[in-house]
């Protein structure tokens, strides 16, 4: 069963603060589903719902480049289960080199929240050397370039590993939803620059689709019928974590 049975635990009855940098609270809930609850699931939502915008027949390519520092903090909390965690990423869409985004998601206890900015190419590069001294002015600042930068200052941030899946999307305006299903799952096992020509990827998941749940401060109940019922459980899914998992195996064992 999707958890979502006791609805009073999911929709706080007051609406959710604002905080630093302008990040602003947001539910997520995530489940590993398969085809068959994917298709139930798709076309219960679809007469509800609308696709993304950004959706070219109906998906688009989400690739991410993740950083940790030298004490593996963004592996390592997330596995201990820690309520309060952030991570570093710099993502790209459908590998377009125009809009290149850098951005450190929160999470705390049961909501997450982002900020982000745009990089130019020679700022892109320049992080893939360790180098974030662009970054410089923004010390003082409760902004993207501020989190990195201080962060990298005491812990020495390094990009470790790219996260790269074909993701549809389904938004619906009321309560702010966002529905999606990451598919083909797979991470870059030669290469940190995701733009970089020869880049490999190996296969994580082939069958198993990622399903996120994003929402403000309440599911609309058109939402929570269609998601009850189905043949899926509450997981603490991670990508980062589950691609950082596969190339240790990788590096062990080979493929």
């Amino acid at each position: 069963m999707l958890a979502l049975g006791k609805m009073k635990t999911l929709i706080p009855q007051r609406p959710q603060p604002v905080l630093s940098g302008g990040r602003r609270l947001r539910h997520e809930l995530k489940y590993i589903i398969d085809e068959g609850t994917y298709r139930v699931l798709k076309a219960r939502l679809a007469p509800l719902m609308y696709p993304d915008k950004n959706s070219s027949n109906g998906e688009y390519r989400v690739t991410s480049l993740y950083f940790d520092d030298i004490y593996g903090s963004g592996y390592n909390d997330k596995v201990s289960g820690m309520a309060t965690r952030r991570k570093f990423r710099i993502r790209s869409y459908n590998l377009d080199p125009s809009r290149i985004m850098l951005e450190a998601k929160h999470k705390d206890d049961n909501y997450v929240s982002k900020l982000s900015a745009q990089l130019t190419d020679e700022q892109y590069h320049a992080m893939l050397k360790g180098d974030c001294s662009f970054m410089a002015d923004h010390d003082w600042m409760e902004d993207v370039f501020g989190e990195y930068y201080r962060s990298h200052l005491v812990s020495k941030l390094k990009p470790k590993l790219i996260v790269d899946y074909a993701r549809e999307a389904l938004v619906y305006p009321h309560g702010n939803v966002r529905i999606t299903f990451d598919k083909k799952l797979s991470t870059c096992y030669n290469t940190i620059d995701m733009f970089a020509e020869d880049a490999n990827y190996s296969s994580i998941y082939s069958k198993e689709i990622i399903l996120e749940v994003k929402y403000d401060n309440y599911l609309p109940a058109t939402i929570q019928s269609v998601l009850q019922g189905l043949n899926a459980t509450k997981q603490s899914v991670s990508k980062y974590i589950i691609c950082s998992d596969k190339l240790m195996e990788v590096k062990t064992h080979g493929f």
